[in-house]
């Protein structure tokens, strides 16, 4: 959840609560029909945006016994950038790590692929990650990433990459909503609400998804108590992703 390069003015606001999507009824959204994959895709800008977004998803397609592949497009390693606690080092193997114990939690094996992109300049090399993700993708190939107009400069660039390669590839493309339950609000124009769809979680999907995001340490918990070193991931906005669904734009 990195915020270096062009951040998006509206990321500064006090942020949409959760009760405001509860009354907004989205569990009431049409359900997500999924397709008969060869693989699944899921493109994340920074370790643990795959699993605030899409860890139900991840488990259900792993559960019909579609293989995964994860790719991490930057290590993530700026989400503290006036740390005197963690250098972009430090972040990047605490980040690493703390992926592959979500993705434990969620019992998946799921093969991780690091791109290395510097985080919070994704836009810089879109082409090179287009030509990356159209190595991975195929018309039976599901590809998830985040939605074009999510609001974070990477997320935006991630997204805009994923839906050139799977328009030239043909592979099917989910788009996941992170920042997006910040900014937005349930009467929201800018928001394609006509194609949002409801994954409904089990409890084991949703029991599962919990723990996997709190092993995100460097995220929801502070470094240290020193000025620089706070959570990114406070409790308000772990709330957009506790819910007993998840929601993708179809």
């Amino acid at each position: 959840m990195t915020i270096v390069g062009e951040k998006d003015p509206r990321l500064d606001l006090a942020g949409t609560p959760e009760s405001a999507w509860v009354s907004a009824r989205l569990d009431q959204l049409p359900a997500l029909e999924l397709g008969n994959y060869r693989h699944a895709v899921m493109v994340a800008p920074h370790p643990d945006d795959e699993v605030l977004a899409s860890a139900g998803l991840m488990q259900r397609l792993a559960s019909r016994g579609i293989p995964l592949t994860v790719v991490s497009v930057t290590d993530g390693e700026a989400s503290h950038p006036t740390s005197r606690t963690a250098t972009p080092a430090i972040l990047t193997d605490m980040r690493s790590l703390e992926l592959r114990q979500a993705l434990d939690y969620l019992g998946l094996g799921a093969r991780i692929r690091r791109l290395g992109l510097p985080d919070g300049h994704v836009a810089v090399d879109v082409s090179d990650l287009v030509a990356c993700l159209s190595k991975l993708l195929a018309p039976d190939v599901l590809c998830v990433a985040p939605w074009e107009r999510d609001g974070h400069p990477d997320h935006d660039a991630t997204g805009h990459a994923a839906a050139r390669a799977c328009a030239t590839t043909g592979a099917p493309f989910l788009r996941s909503l992170v920042w997006t339950w910040h900014w937005a609000t349930p009467g929201s124009d800018h928001v394609p609400w006509l194609r949002a769809r409801r994954l409904a979680l089990s409890h084991v999907e949703l029991t599962r998804k919990r723990w996997a995001t709190r092993s995100f340490g460097s995220q929801v918990t502070p470094l240290s108590d020193l000025p620089g070193d706070e959570a990114i991931l406070p409790a308000e906005t772990l709330a957009y992703f506790d819910r007993p669904y998840e929601v993708f734009l179809a």
